[in-house]
């Protein structure tokens, strides 16, 4: 099945959990900024390098830098539908993924907007367990974690 998707809401509203069992059960590649990102900055390239930094102090990668990797991702993975995590995330994202997208003659095929109260968005961030290595997300409630949490991947630290 050739799907074209993105998955929209706050933080913690689900979103990488419902593209998981999207890509798990209709096999289309699914992509957020931020694997792009992770996966850049262990490839030690000049962007991964650069965005790191700007991410570590806190900082936005500006919407032309993560328009151009998606636009590559697109290129490489793209072919036969895709769901993206968290993109677009601005009105300026949104406007270059619709030209991308006419470009290429791939119109989007659904927008789902995850609505999620804002009570559970912080319920969720609060138990929220990240891999510094490899950037996996987990939750507290969901995993039987000893006193050092360790990813189930890569066996880096959740934190």
């Amino acid at each position: 099945m050739k799907k074209r998707l993105v998955l929209l809401g706050a933080p913690g509203s689900g979103k990488g959990t419902q593209a998981e069992m999207i890509t798990r059960h209709f096999g289309i590649p699914v992509t957020s900024p931020g694997a792009i990102l992770r996966r850049e900055k262990d490839l030690g390239t000049p962007l991964g390098l650069e965005t790191a930094e700007i991410t570590q102090h806190g900082g936005l990668v500006p919407d032309a830098t993560i328009v151009k990797l998606i636009e590559d991702w697109l290129r490489l993975h793209g072919a036969h539908g895709f769901v993206f995590d968290g993109f677009p995330r601005t009105v300026p994202q949104a406007e270059s993924l619709n030209e991308i997208l006419a470009r290429h003659r791939t119109p989007l095929d659904l927008a789902i907007w995850l609505d999620v109260s804002e009570q559970t968005v912080a319920e969720r961030i609060a138990g929220r367990l990240q891999c510094r290595s490899c950037g996996f997300v987990t939750s507290v409630t969901s995993g039987n974690f000893s006193e050092r949490p360790v990813c189930p991947y890569c066996e880096g630290p959740l934190v």
